[in-house]
Parts: structure tokens; sequence; C-alpha cells
């Protein structure tokens, strides 16, 4: 009889001992895949642009001197260009630049299609609700360009006239206080220009060193009137990018210090 309930316990503590180290098993591997997991989360969009080595930047290309294409080499250089490069060495990655729309930029950094939006974006608190963006690395604002025989001679003037803008863009925002104007968003910027260049139009709204760089490369065009804004020009990327956002600020901050910023803004005439 001892002998039966010997092996009987015997059984019961085999039993126990099994299920035990199978219960601390099954704990382990789910402690393994969890931390797995937090550890795939808790990977940044900064961390994900450091590994691959490459971060992919959003830019619209009609926007000289910021961003334009050369038409020797069909490159697309500009401030903006020469900054991202010099932010890229920076952080140790290349830059790829992918052309698009500008009205289409934020919604392919919000669809993470890019890293960044670079394209001169303003800061509104519109875009501040919807995106990140970085300090500001240039202050300028939106000014009236005409040609010196329109007989525009200030905002007032455009009243019932015509007035082109690129879309999405701060310079329609900005183009819509004209009191009267009729406002005409255009998918390319530059079309703006060569329609009131051509007298299809009476006038056009640009960044004042867009509207600078026209002047100076065509005597038939003259800026009129008041800044129409002042505003600051920042980095776009993802709501939440915290740590991109503070590394890119890092970079921004250290080439204002060491000239860099200067020396691009005299480079292409940028004010």
């Amino acid at each position: 009889m001892r002998k039966i309930i010997t092996i009987f316990m015997l059984a019961i503590l085999t039993f126990t001992l099994a299920a035990c180290g199978s219960k601390t098993n099954t704990n382990t591997t789910n402690n393994g895949n969890t931390k797995n997991e937090e550890q795939v989360a808790e990977q940044t969009a900064y961390d994900k642009i450091i590994e691959k080595g490459v971060m992919t930047v959003g830019n619209s290309p009609d926007y000289p001197p910021f961003e334009t294409i050369d038409e020797k080499t069909g490159e697309v250089v500009g401030f903006d260009i020469d900054l991202m490069n010099a932010v890229g060495e920076k952080l140790g990655v290349e830059i790829e630049l992918k052309q698009m729309s500008f009205d289409t930029i934020i919604t392919a950094v919000k669809g993470e299609q890019v890293d960044l939006g670079w394209s001169g974006f303003s800061i509104t608190p519109e875009r501040l609700e919807a995106v990140d963006m970085s300090d500001p690395y240039l202050e300028g604002g939106q000014v009236i360009v005409t040609t010196k025989d329109s007989g525009i001679t200030s905002a007032a003037d455009l009243n019932g006239e015509k007035v082109a803008v690129g879309i999405g863009s701060t310079c329609a925002e900005a183009a819509k206080t004209i009191e009267g104007a009729d406002v005409l968003e255009l998918d390319d910027f530059n079309v703006g220009f060569v329609m009131v260049k051509n007298k299809n139009i009476k006038a056009t709204v640009a960044d004042i060193s867009v509207a600078n760089e026209y002047v100076a490369s065509d005597d038939s065009f003259i800026i009129v009137g008041e800044p129409l804004t002042v505003e600051k020009t920042a980095i776009v990327a993802k709501k939440g990018s915290d740590k991109l956002m503070e590394e890119i600020n890092k970079v921004l901050k250290e080439l204002t210090e060491d000239g860099t910023i200067d020396s691009l803004k005299e480079k292409w005439g940028v004010i």
C-alpha cells in the first residue's frame, strides 16, 4: 500500500514540476516577444534614418533661389538644397530628394512617403497642428511683383485684378488679404511670373527672396508696396518626430554659429 501511495505521490510531484517548468518557459517566451515589440515601437524616425543612412526629402523645385532646376544640368539646385546637404553631412546620412507638387508635400510627410518636407515652408498655426516643424532657419515675407508698365503701385490697385500664387502656399494666404483681388492658385509657381510678364494678369505674390531673384534676372519686373506678411521658414516632419526635430535643430544651430547659413544666403541672394 505504501509503495502504491509512494508511486502515486511521485507521479503528482512529476506532473507538478513539469507544469511549473512549462509555465516558466511560456513566460520567458512571452517576455522576450514583448521586449522585441517594445524595441520596435520605440525606434524613432531619427533612428530609422540613421540606420538606413538616407534621409528622404519632399521638395518642389519651382521656387528660386530656394529650389529650382538648373537648365544646363537638369539638377535641382538652390539655397534649401545646399542647406539640406549640409545638414545631411552633419548627421552622417545621404539626402534623397523626391520632387513633388508643393501642395502634396505635407500629405507625403504625414503618410511617411518622405522623412521631411523641405521647400520654403513658412510656419503657420495650421501647419503646426498638422505636422512638426523645426526651428526657423530664415525670416522673410510676401510681396507683390508686377511689371514696370502695369500701372500697379500698391495692393489697393489690385482690386478686381487677377493675382497668381503657388497652390497651398502662404503666398496664396497673403494674396487673399488683398481687397478685391481674384487669386489664381497654380501648381507651378514659375507660371505666375510668366503670366505677369506676358500681361495675362497684373501681379503675383512671392517671398521677398524669390521676388528679388526674378527682379534681378529680368528688369521688366518690379516689387511694389509694403510686404503683405512677415514669416519664418522651417522644415516639416511627421507629428511626433521629437528626436528627429531635436537633432535637426542642433545641426541648424551649429550651421548658424559657424557661418554656413550666412554663406549660403550670400551665395543665393537670400535675405
